[in-house]
């Protein structure tokens, strides 16, 4: 039978996890690894060189996992050192920037802009915002609601809002971090206006990356077996092709992956992944 092409997914924590959690509405019979480099979070305040080291050292974890193509979860480390990680790995690595064009888009014209203070920084972000010549645009980094919200995944208090986002009326607010995502319809309950995030987008260039359909296959040929037809195909290698499995990774080797694995099964509810294991060898 063939085997699950994989796919790497990489964030310094839990912000990734929504990219997962699209990749997984999209994909079918794909085995995801999701690293996540919290022995080095949060990369929002870090230096460029560090993050550049940082992001290398997990793509390097990926590329041992054998990846077809990979992608940045994360708006800083995009920000910082994409190109460069797109000429270092012979697969494809994967960006996650701003959604500002889609708020412009949809019409948005005061728009707040939430990312990191690195991201902020970064003439990567400021080209990004200066494409876009409809909206006003309001930036805004808040330094420490990134980690609030990585507390918040591990398992402790919602975050309270107020004591990390600007007052302000604006009709649309973009996501610039994939940690606020987390708390996203709660953002947008505060300044009662849309969220926009690049969530979505980058989960379908992490699939067509890796030149993977995303539907399940269908119809009696494509469930052939031998000579068994498609009421004779037992459901477990049915579910071979449509279940996707996922593997959780982290730098710091703690029982952080549990965590993760407790967040997302508990407030994103996939419907069709198993959590699968390495070999405590791996490392």
């Amino acid at each position: 039978m063939e085997e699950m092409p994989r796919l790497g997914i990489m964030d310094s924590g839990a912000g990734g996890l929504g990219v997962l959690k699209e990749c997984l509405r999209l994909a079918h019979g794909v085995r995801f690894y999701y690293f996540a480099d919290d022995a080095h979070a949060p990369y929002g305040s870090k230096g460029e060189r560090d993050i550049a080291i940082d992001v290398r050292s997990g793509l390097e974890v990926l590329q041992r996992c054998g990846v077809r193509a990979a992608a940045l979860a994360c708006n800083t480390a995009t920000a910082v050192c994409v190109e460069e990680m797109r000429r270092r790995f012979p697969f494809p690595v994967i960006g996650t920037e701003p959604a500002v064009r889609p708020a412009a888009r949809a019409g948005c014209k005061h728009v707040l802009v939430l990312v990191t203070p690195r991201t902020r920084d970064t003439a990567r972000f400021r080209a990004l915002l200066a494409r876009e010549r409809g909206p006003a645009f309001t930036v805004f980094a808040p330094p420490a609601l990134a980690s609030a919200v990585e507390a918040y995944a591990a398992g402790g208090p919602f975050p309270t809002l107020s004591d990390h986002l600007p007052e302000g009326s604006f009709d649309g607010v973009v996501l610039g971090c994939t940690h606020y995502t987390l708390v996203g319809e709660a953002i947008a309950a505060f300044y009662s206006a849309p969220v926009f995030d690049g969530n979505l987008g980058t989960a379908q260039r992490l699939i067509a990356a890796a030149g993977r359909e995303s539907c399940p296959r269908s119809g009696i040929s494509d469930h052939r077996k031998g000579a068994l037809t498609t009421s004779e195909f037992s459901t477990c290698d049915c579910e071979s092709f449509t279940k996707n499995e996922v593997i959780f990774l982290n730098s710091s080797k703690s029982n952080k992956n549990l965590c993760y694995e407790q967040t997302f099964f508990k407030r994103l509810m996939p419907k069709n992944v198993v959590i699968g294991k390495m070999d405590e060898k791996f490392f």
